[in-house]
């Protein structure tokens, strides 16, 4: 099958499994929508070095959260130096920055295996492969991730 033909094809099966990933992730609709087009944009520029035999869904995942912590990171950097909101009730943009800092203490790893089995419903077999670790690992992340979210 044409390399063409067979990114059409993944792009028609997993653009909204990218998109609702992404979404968990970044919980604003825009952010997502550019999270999931740049990963199947670096699928398309990496076209000629995919195995097109094997399922990219995995693939495409894992750079969709290699991307959405790249912009957590860069986002961080501008909250911390940016001046406190006004126009935010106090109480949401306290709870804001608890979120974003919660979230700050967890591994990729961690926030990935979270989103993945809590929020977006994948199995813990599934969700290891797609993170490329063991279920019993992933299990372990999760409970860690938990534990953290309970803390903070």
């Amino acid at each position: 099958m044409p390399i063409e033909t067979a990114y059409e094809r993944a792009y028609e099966a997993h653009w909204r499994d990218v998109f609702r990933f992404a979404l968990a992730w970044t919980n604003d609709w825009a952010a997502a929508e550019d999270l999931a087009q740049e990963s199947f944009e670096r699928l398309w520029n990496r076209r000629t070095r995919i195995d097109w035999e094997r399922p990219v869904l995995a693939w495409l995942l894992v750079t969709t959260r290699h991307l959405a912590t790249d912009r957590f990171r860069a986002l961080r950097r501008r909250v911390l130096r940016a001046p406190k909101a006004t126009t935010l009730d106090e109480t949401v943009w306290d709870r804001w920055l608890d979120v974003q800092g919660a979230m700050a203490l967890l591994s990729p790893l961690e926030r990935s295996a979270l989103v993945l089995t809590a929020i977006e419903g994948v199995s813990y077999t599934d969700a290891a492969t797609m993170l490329e670790t063991s279920a019993g690992a992933l299990r372990a992340a999760v409970s860690r991730a938990r534990d953290k979210l309970e803390v903070a």
